[in-house]
Parts: structure tokens; sequence; C-alpha cells
């Protein structure tokens, strides 16, 4: 149908209108602001608006002078009627895919569109944002990301131990740590992945080196991996490989659960000699998998 350009003054809202619109108006505005006046007004042979109250009232609060409008004149008095609750029931029933639209706004915030602007909830990705300097001035750590050769293995890494030298222990000891640890994580995956858009569309897990010293109870590989898994969406495979012995040169490990996903997250919070990860990383490989490994901490040691 065709396009007109409607004098603003000219529009008549629906006085009956069953749509309570007002917190909504700020946002459209700036929607029109920033990419234009994009979706018509309907209106009727009597310019009384059937579809698109919140953008004539957000047209007027931009002071427009015109605003571009279809006329519905081909539909009956009780089809106008119909087609206006009908529009905006079947917009209301539509919901959103969290994982999905999370991948969509942690890409548009590496471009600095602050969609909170448009009304949507940022805060998550604004934290795992923050979360680097958090955990630098908590753990005393220093960000470092980079990527390192080990013989024939490849694995990524966030933190290099800071100048005080806090114990890791007592880092891995704290629980409040787990949730900087699981942000900093997130946003690593978010940022360096492309924006994590294939993580939540079931192509992707996340996995940790097995237990040792502590087989019940608190675990923080554990706990920040099931932290990362909820807020991303993704399935974490709980103690999907034991340790048959505390031995860290000749380790013995078992495979107890085989991921149903290709791509796996291996994830560790510190490493040290690299046998752990290689040996859980060859499991994975042998079944057909491919693995990402990301370490929190690095030894200085491990190139």
């Amino acid at each position: 149908m065709e396009v007109k350009e409607i004098s603003l003054s000219e529009l008549v809202p629906y006085e009956k209108n069953p749509r309570r619109n007002d917190e909504a108006v700020d946002f459209v505005a700036k929607s029109i602001q920033s990419f234009g006046f994009k979706g018509p007004i309907v209106i009727d042979a009597d310019n009384v608006i059937v579809c698109g109250h919140t953008r004539y009232k957000a047209a007027k609060k931009l002071k427009m002078k015109s605003v571009p409008c279809i006329v519905a004149d081909d539909l009956s008095p009780e089809q106008i009627k119909a087609f206006r609750l009908a529009d905006n029931k079947t917009a209301e029933l539509a919901v959103w895919d969290d994982a999905l639209l999370l991948d969509e706004l942690g890409d548009l915030s590496m471009f600095d569109f602050d969609m909170a602007e448009f009304g949507f909830d940022t805060s998550k990705i604004g934290a795992w944002h923050k979360s680097w300097a958090r955990t630098e001035k908590y753990c005393d750590l220093k960000k470092k990301i980079q990527s390192h050769s080990n013989g024939d293995m490849i694995f990524n890494s966030l933190y290099e131990v800071g100048k005080r030298g806090i114990p890791i222990d007592k880092i891995k000891e704290d629980k409040n740590n787990v949730e900087i640890f699981s942000d900093n994580l997130c946003d690593y995956l978010m940022c360096y992945t492309g924006g994590g858009g294939s993580l939540s569309k079931g192509n992707w897990c996340i996995c940790t080196a097995p237990r040792r010293r502590h087989k019940d109870g608190f675990h923080f590989s554990t706990e920040i991996c099931k932290s990362t898994a909820e807020n991303l969406s993704i399935t974490f495979y709980e103690d999907a490989f034991i340790a048959e012995n505390r031995n860290r040169i000749e380790p013995d490990f078992k495979m107890i659960k085989n991921p149903q996903e290709v791509n796996v997250i291996l994830y560790d919070d510190i490493i040290t000699t690299g046998v752990t990860v290689r040996t859980i990383r060859q499991f994975l490989i042998d079944e057909g998998h491919v693995v990402l490994i990301v370490v929190g901490i690095r030894n200085k040691a491990v190139r």
C-alpha cells in the first residue's frame, strides 16, 4: 500500500485505545532519532490512528511536523476495530530467545551501541565488562589475555599472577571470587569468539578439569563453569572427568561423560605443568570434539 507523508496535526488518536504506552515513548523516540521513522503509522479514512499510537506520541515529543502513514481505507469499521486489537495482541505474544538476545546485545556492545537507550537490560553485559578491573583489584592479578603453544596444544589464558603474589589457593578458596571469574570468562567468550553467536545454538558446551583434592563440596573451577553455563545458556558437564590418583607428574584420569556437543570449552582456573588439560583435551579429541582451552590464571613458568 502507498505510504503518505501526513501532517502530525491532522492525525487523531483513537479515544478508546486500550494500550497504555507512555513508558515506551522515550525509547521509541530514541529509536526514531537513531534510525529514522521506519514504521509507518496506520490510519483509517478519517485519519484516526489504527496502529502506531506510541510512534505518534514519540513524534510529538520530537516535535516532528509530519510522519509516514498508511491509510487502511480498504477495511470496514469492524475490520479496523479488530485489526487494532489483533496488531497489539500478536506483538505481545512474541517472546525473546534470551540466549540469542544476549548474543546480539554482546555484539552491539563492542560497537558502542548502548541498547539500554531502547529499553533493553544490558546490566549483565556491563557487569561482565567491568569484572576485569574487579578481579585485578581483589585478586591482585594482571589481565593479560594471551594465546600459548605448549607442544601440539594451544591454550588461552586470561591473567598472570600480580606483583604482591596473593597465593592462588587463597583466591580459589574465596567463594566470592566465583562471580568475577565467571564474568571474566563470559566476557572473554562473548568478545573473543565473535560475540558468542554459536554458543547458544547448541553447538557448544563447557567442561572443567577433574577434581583432585576436592572430591566433593566447593570446587572453584566447577562453580565458575556452572555460573558461566547458566549465563550463556550452554550445557555444563559437571565431573565429566575423574582423577584416579593425585599424581601431578603421571596422573590417571577417566572420562565418564562424553559431551553431546561437538565444540567443547575446556576451562581450568590455573595451569601449572599443563599435563591435566593436555590429557583431558586428548580424551575429547579422540571422541571427535573440537576443544577451546581457556585458563583463568597462567603460571609464569608455563609458556
